[in-house]
């Protein structure tokens, strides 16, 4: 992401709505409770008429000349980098539709993930330990003003509760990369309040109370829950030693054995035990030093006084240095596993447990990619989750698929085996069999049946990433045009908007002589304009493909209505809400508004917090309370109001790139 070309965008921030002034904490008691879509949209509604929102006056050369739209917050014309510059025409209603911009053109593109190990810190420019981090508003980071004005019992409230493993890697980044920022710190509880009065936000720290534990801890903490272990390492090696506290220096410890480091760890470990003395762990930790040092005999004395002083500490650990004795160790359940204790199981070459990949917890992931001892398959799933979370890069993943054997006789009709096979195995055996394969059509074959049945996993970030290398091997041609909607959607997801565009385009060129091209180019159309391009979504029938002429089709109601909402959102012009046209009565306007009508808005009290953090251009703020208000399930069930509000508050703060990568994320996953 081009950070200052988003730090520009934010000063001419287009402002959602209005702070609420002064809220009770009876009202914030009573409107937590979960609203149906209509009930909320009422509210909401009722709040506009009555003047407790309103539209923060635009600067006079940014003030439109007609009305300005209320719904959803922050849709005005874009400006600047928002606007699509590949120079096309939009044509009459009901002309044929344009390819999306290229990328190298199109607005904003996803911000990619940050190479923590390259990135030279400056200790001059430290302001206080607490603020330390590692991104630069030049490499990722928000910025050092990226806290400012935000309460910190707030923050700290937001930060503890974030998920451990959210599904939404858009969410994910955002967040590792705001916890990884070099930042000024929030300042304390009852720092002033903000002019103006009280607003939402205000109300809700002060009921959730302020947090024990320095900042810096709490965004390490955080890290280290949800498994980012490369940009935890790099945060930690530069918070100076007077500095540390038990934990910071146990998750350092941690980290370097994840990463294979043993050595560099253990010398953190004999330096800690001296500050530490008495705690388990020190204690563990050093045996386990000692173990890799072959100094035995002090290992083994040391495990006797372990078992002295801390007889229930870590039953896994005492279990596992059997293996150091020639014992037999039984397998321990994945969830009791710890960066020491796999460390343990790593040098002692003891069997791992089944079903490791899938039930341990995200920072072991990295620890157990490189086990030696794990299978390949279990590797690979390793290196799933934590593509699909977007910790690594794709290529980590087509290397662990790579690693994963399989017979001559299962590669030589590797379609039928996959799907006997499925899971972890099956989509490794189609990606094998697409990087061997010279021959166009059949890798695209094998590469759509992989990201099918991916997608059918909850996979499909993960393999969009891994097979993105090779989808741009295959040229777009109207020979695949059976293949070209797969493969765009696949690149809409990873941010490849200009090979996606090409893909629409021999859809668009098929279907002048083939029905199904043209329709699949059609349910393209959303996507496209969501990722920059210049024709407004098009709207007709919201009726069933495969049911008889006429036949309503609810679902696709939800998602045209998702379509659109994400689009307004984004900024960009739309001809018109669906069935309005034809009256509140028709069949288009009731199918259209049943998602809304059945589906809760839960999370409203956060909805609105987040209104008022991106109104006051509080960042850092508002990326906690898109993540929080989404909550941590796959975007695609969460209300289209919900998700309209939480790209145009990131649109609204500067994060543009991250909005448009939201937004696809949540059309491809309602299905689009």
């Amino acid at each position: 992401m081009n950070v200052s070309r988003a730090e520009g965008a934010c000063r001419r921030r287009a402002s959602p709505w209005r702070p609420v002034p002064a809220i009770s904490r009876s009202a914030i008691s009573r409107s937590a409770r979960p609203l149906s879509g209509a009930a909320a949209l009422a509210v909401l509604a009722g709040i506009v008429l009555t003047g407790m929102l309103s539209v923060t006056p635009l600067a006079a050369q940014d003030r439109p000349e007609g009305p300005i739209s209320l719904f959803p917050p922050t849709v005005v014309a874009p400006e600047g980098p928002d606007t699509p510059q590949n120079g096309a025409q939009e044509g009459p209603p009901g002309a044929a539709p344009s390819a999306p911009a290229p990328v190298g053109t199109a607005p904003e593109t996803p911000p990619e993930t940050p190479q923590y190990e390259g990135i030279q810190v400056d200790r001059l420019q430290e302001l206080d330990t607490e603020s330390l981090g590692i991104l630069e508003a030049d490499s990722g980071g928000l910025g050092v003003d990226a806290w400012a004005g935000s309460d910190r019992a707030l923050v700290a409230a937001l930060i503890r509760s974030l998920p451990g493993d959210p599904a939404s890697p858009t969410l994910r980044a955002l967040t590792t990369r705001l916890l990884l920022s070099n930042a000024r710190a929030p300042g304390p509880l009852g720092g002033g309040a903000p002019a103006g009065g009280p607003t939402l936000a205000d109300a809700v720290a002060g009921a959730q109370g302020d947090l024990d534990g320095g900042f810096l801890r709490l965004r390490a903490e955080r890290l280290h829950a949800m498994g980012e272990l490369a940009g935890l390492n790099r945060l930690l090696s530069i918070v100076p030693q007077r500095a540390e506290d038990s934990w910071l220096a146990q998750a350092r410890v941690d980290g370097l054995l994840l990463a294979g480091r043993d050595q560099e760890a253990c010398s953190q470990v004999r330096s800690a035990v001296a500050r530490f003395a008495g705690a388990a762990y020190w204690g563990q930790a050093l045996v386990f030093c000692q173990l890799l040092a072959e100094q035995r005999d002090q290992a083994f004395l040391g495990l006797d006084l372990l078992r002295e002083e801390h007889p229930d500490a870590d039953p896994v650990f005492y279990a596992l240095s059997n293996l150091f004795i020639g014992g037999t160790v039984a397998p321990p359940a994945p969830e009791d596993l710890t960066p020491l204790t796999l460390a343990m199981l790593r040098l002692g070459e003891g069997t791992p447990p089944e079903g490791l990949a899938e039930r341990a917890a995200p920072l072991l992931l990295h620890g157990i990619a490189a086990l030696d001892s794990a299978a390949p398959a279990d590797k690979a799933g390793a290196a799933e989750r934590l593509v699909q979370a977007a910790v690594l890069p794709g290529n980590a993943l087509t290397e662990a698929y790579d690693a994963v054997p399989f017979e001559s006789s299962e590669l030589d009709d590797p379609l039928v085996r996959a799907e006997a096979l499925g899971g972890v195995r099956g989509r490794a055996l189609l990606v094998h069999a697409a990087g061997r394969e010279t021959l166009a059509q059949t890798k695209a074959e094998y590469l759509q049946a992989a990201l099918l049945a991916a997608e059918r996993d909850g996979r499909g970030f993960a393999m969009a990433r891994a097979v993105q290398a090779q989808l741009e091997q295959v040229a777009p041609a109207v020979e695949l045009a059976w293949f070209a909607g797969t493969a765009a959607r696949s690149l809409y997801r990873v941010g490849g908007f200009e090979r996606a565009g090409a893909w629409a385009a021999v859809l668009r060129l098929d279907g002048a002589k083939n029905p199904e091209s043209l329709a699949a180019f059609a349910a393209l159309n959303p996507l496209m304009r969501l990722a920059g391009g210049t024709d407004p979504i098009a709207l007709g029938p919201i009726t069933s493909a495969e049911g008889a002429e006429g036949a309503q089709d609810p679902e696709a109601g939800a998602r045209l209505l998702t379509a659109m909402m994400l689009s307004r959102a984004l900024g960009q012009d739309e001809r018109a809400w669906p069935g309005v046209a034809e009256g509140a009565g028709s069949a288009d306007a009731v199918i259209a508004d049943e998602p809304l009508d059945e589906e809760p808005l839960e999370r409203l009290t956060s909805l609105l917090a987040l209104s008022d953090a991106a109104v006051a251009g509080r960042s850092g703020e508002a990326a906690l309370l898109a993540s929080h208000a989404l909550g941590d399930e796959s975007l695609g069930g969460r209300h289209p109001l919900a998700l309209a509000y939480a790209v145009s508050a990131l649109r609204s703060v500067g994060l543009g790139g991250d909005a448009r990568a939201l937004a696809l994320e949540a059309a491809l996953d309602a299905g689009l």
